[in-house]
């Protein structure tokens, strides 16, 4: 008791096993508390929060794995989700402001959010765990929303609506409204589907793949290319969703502007990591 007391004054996140009636006090006090069920008394296992049925550490090691990667990977979809929805708010918001034209239609906005949203989101929910996800420092329950991620969404967000209305104007400028407006929803689905790579890790670059290969990412991300470019480029159903053709050197703008909120969360990455990096050097001069 003691012990856990002491850790938890620390601002520790505590976990007591044990399997006797005098373990009972200590189980309770822990933020998880976890009997044994197999030689554990009931007393134990009515106080504890979880119960160990093989009676083996290593399946503990394994639950703290496996709870980490679905808390991750929750994070990941609301924050993939979030970025794509602000995005929508702020461009036609930012529109409205000004008495702008509106960028985006109804049609678009619901198309973005049922086909490059939510298959690459449920793909994100099956992330496999990173190689370094037991080196992560625990968090206490009721954190989902953690200070880094609502800021991580409301700055993509942002950056992302700010290319969209780039997009729209140098369409307009190039050609007319439906030229603009076809340009930035390029670039908002574009930017949809592409995020969903950097989603992987936080903290890693894109390129580096600390959690494994996600196929499922892979296949989604086809699968909501092969649907925009029916959108794009088959006359009949640009129709339906007000769209138009687009020159090549319109294209090669949607792509970029796309491509650009990639590099603006690889460059974060980057930046915080650095940050990082000085901060551990610090302390470790501070101690020596």
């Amino acid at each position: 008791m003691r012990i856990i007391q002491s850790l938890k004054r620390n601002g520790e996140v505590t976990a007591m096993t044990g399997d006797g009636v005098n373990d009972s006090p200590a189980l309770k006090a822990a933020d998880i508390g976890v009997a044994m069920g197999i030689t554990g008394t009931d007393v134990a296992k009515d106080v504890a929060d979880m119960i160990l049925l093989d009676d083996s550490f290593t399946t503990i090691a394994y639950a703290i794995k496996e709870g980490r990667r679905v808390y991750r990977n929750i994070q990941k979809v609301i924050q993939f989700l979030l970025v794509g929805n602000i995005a929508e708010i702020t461009t036609l918001f930012v529109a409205t402001l000004f008495n702008w034209d509106a960028p985006l239609l109804a049609v678009r906005i619901l198309w973005v959010n049922l086909a490059t949203a939510t298959l690459p989101a449920l793909a994100l929910g099956v992330d496999p765990a990173s190689r370094n996800i037991m080196k992560h420092k625990p968090v206490k329950s009721g954190t989902l929303f953690e200070k880094d991620l609502v800021w991580r969404v409301i700055t993509q967000g942002i950056f992302v609506a700010l290319m969209t209305l780039i997009a729209f104007f140098i369409g307009l400028a190039t050609g007319n409204q439906v030229v603009g407006q076809t340009m930035a929803f390029s670039v908002l689905a574009l930017s949809q589907m592409l995020r969903a790579f950097n989603q992987h890790s936080n903290t890693d670059p894109i390129w580096k793949i600390a959690t494994g290969m996600n196929i499922w990412l892979i296949i989604s991300f086809l699968i909501s290319a092969f649907f925009m470019g029916i959108i794009l480029f088959v006359p009949a159903i640009q129709k339906i969703f007000y769209v138009t053709s687009l020159s090549a050197g319109q294209w090669i703008v949607v792509i970029a502007l796309a491509m650009s909120s990639i590099a603006q969360v690889e460059v974060v990455k980057g930046f915080k990591k650095v940050r990082n990096n000085l901060v551990r050097n610090r302390d470790s001069l501070i101690e020596d």
